[in-house]
């Protein structure tokens, strides 16, 4: 990551960590605990021919020290594919999985709250070819933006229904090759509220 991106990464971090720790400082804080569940799609054609779109899962906490705001941090897993590569058709497993953090702006009015998230994301990825020739292994990690928007839909007290779609830019270049592994992720969960 470049020195440019390195510092709106700290800037948003200090912006985040300010936002939670001096707003509304002496009020309680809204905690939000999740779990999502849905489809990563793959932006790429050629590694979605090989490996295909695939499930993952996105577990959260967020706390809210304003009605408008919140900072959530998460982490998501689940996706690891298997798939045949190259001329003679090697077997070949592909894992993708990340850490974020976001600040989101939101408005509730009465059982619905849409939502807009900015964050840092920072993703591993795992290539691994079984090849007769050659061993090929790829375990790296890349640091990126994460956007998304969603929409709560609260059921009963403490309890509510998410949809929540996200996009990942992750360009990598383990090796000569830069690969595309973005994509966007379209997630259905459940969460839990309560006050500190």
């Amino acid at each position: 990551m470049n020195r440019t991106k390195v510092k709106i990464v700290k800037k948003l971090i200090t912006f985040l960590l300010f936002s939670a720790f001096f707003i509304h400082v002496g009020l309680a804080i809204e905690i939000d605990i999740g779990l999502n569940y849905g489809k990563l799609q793959l932006k790429d054609s050629a590694l979605k021919d090989i490996y295909g779109d695939g499930y993952v899962f996105n577990t959260y906490v967020r706390l809210t020290p304003h009605n408008f705001f919140s900072i959530e941090a998460s982490y998501e897993g689940g996706y690891k594919k298997d798939g045949l590569v190259g001329i003679y058709n090697e077997n070949s497993t592909l894992e993708i999985n990340g850490w974020e953090l976001c600040g989101i702006f939101h408005y509730r009015f009465k059982q619905f709250m849409p939502y807009v998230k900015f964050g840092y994301g920072y993703y591993t990825y795992k290539q691994d070819i079984d090849s007769d020739f050659i061993r090929f292994k790829v375990d790296h990690h890349k640091s990126t933006y994460v956007v998304g928007a969603g929409l709560n839909i609260y059921l009963i007290k403490g309890f509510f229904f998410i949809a929540e779609v996200k996009h990942v830019p992750l360009k990598v270049k383990p090796f000569d090759i830069e690969k595309d592994l973005s994509g966007l992720r379209y997630l259905l969960g459940l969460g839990f509220e309560f006050e500190l």
